[in-house]
């Protein structure tokens, strides 16, 4: 193998370990992301669920409007039951 060769593929796989390690951390980000917005939404349903606020009083306080908050309670609360286990086996 001559030298410029080897150079090449040497510089080809430190570019391939580089990029695996970006895209590994990219999806630690995403998942992050995701795990922050499944918890802000948690704490939004859980305060309008007990009563502490009402969902207009929610919206005030978070600064969406009420229907963007319904969608989102609806999707949070259907994420939530796909990812609580069956109690009832």
């Amino acid at each position: 193998m001559s030298k410029p060769t080897t150079d090449k593929t040497a510089e080809a796989q430190r570019v391939r370990q580089v990029q695996e390690r970006l895209a590994a951390s990219k999806a630690t980000r995403d998942q992050r992301k995701a795990d922050a917005e499944f918890d802000f939404w948690a704490d939004v349903a859980a305060a309008i669920d007990s009563g502490e606020v009402k969902q207009i009083e929610a919206c005030e306080a978070i600064g969406y409007k009420r229907e963007y908050v319904r969608r989102q309670l609806i999707e949070h609360r259907a994420q939530a039951a796909a990812h609580t286990p069956d109690t009832t086996d």
